[in-house]
């Protein structure tokens, strides 16, 4: 996620050579290439995502601990001093961190299974009415402030009060660019002004590009070890973390050969793609 100044956030790991412990951070990266961390869970184990409303304000949704009794916090990212939203709850269906979508007015559709809520500026809950939908992974706001729906691997829109099919069967059953078993997931969907749809596929190492009449094709090909799973729109140029899963220990972070590493690329308006921010140079 990127905001107004031109700021990448992103979630991973935070350095800690713990098997015992999987502490996740937002981290961002300043238009200089520093690269601090704004956000740390606050225990083990733990999860982040990230959403952006049209203002470009960074929201972290945070959970903490173990099932069936997470935590769920989300904040609004101001480092140093970051606002709670909505404190840490472990009642599901006032919030959850499966999805989320935050729009100006820091209203919240999130979903959990297959259900969607909408969580509006008094903290009121309602329950959507939805299609047969299958669990819901996925979810982003539109420019017109629509909400895109991704139900397993088939892409909505939501306007309200209707549901329109964009685009079905995204997935590849059995993708020959896999980067381990069990890692056929979508993991970041965003939306540019002309509501064509970007979607992170780190189970074949690629980016998809989807336009308003729901024509699917790859823009970029991720070449081995890297797999994507960021992704935002920022003036006109499409935005991706990709990341690399080593030899070693899973939570040994940011190691030269056994780590987890992340970079981040860059595809320009004219089709130009480059690598912006890549740790393994630093």
């Amino acid at each position: 996620m990127i905001d107004q100044d031109g700021n990448i956030y992103f979630t991973f790991i935070c350095p800690i050579d713990d098997d015992a412990n999987h502490y996740a951070c937002v981290w961002k990266i300043t238009p200089n290439n520093e690269m601090i961390h704004v956000l740390r869970a606050q225990r083990s184990p733990s999860d982040i995502i990230l959403s952006r409303n049209s203002n470009r304000e960074i929201f972290s949704a945070e959970r903490t601990g173990q099932n069936p009794h997470h935590n769920n916090t989300l904040w609004i990212i101001d480092h140093p001093k970051n606002q709670v939203l909505i404190p840490s709850t472990t009642t599901q269906n006032q919030f959850h961190i499966q999805s989320i979508a935050v729009n100006e007015e820091h209203e919240i559709y999130f979903s959990k299974d297959s259900d969607i809520f909408f969580r509006d500026s008094l903290n009121q809950i309602t329950k959507i009415n939805t299609p047969d939908f299958e669990r819901i992974n996925l979810t982003a706001w539109g420019p017109d402030e629509e909400l895109y729906i991704m139900s397993g691997d088939d892409i909505y829109i939501y306007d309200g009060s209707d549901y329109k099919l964009l685009a079905s069967d995204l997935k590849k059953r059995n993708p020959e660019d896999i980067p381990f078993s069990g890692a056929n997931i979508f993991f970041d969907m965003v939306v540019d002004i002309s509501k064509n749809v970007y979607l992170a596929y780190y189970g074949n190492r690629e980016v998809i590009k989807i336009s308003p009449d729901g024509i699917a094709r790859s823009i970029l090909k991720s070449e081995k070890p890297w797999s994507p799973h960021g992704i935002d729109i920022f003036n006109g140029e499409i935005y991706v973390l990709e990341s690399t899963i080593g030899d070693g220990k899973w939570w040994k972070f940011w190691e030269e050969d056994p780590g987890i590493i992340p970079r981040v690329r860059k595809i320009s308006a004219d089709g130009t793609v480059s690598t912006i921010y890549n740790f393994k140079s630093n």
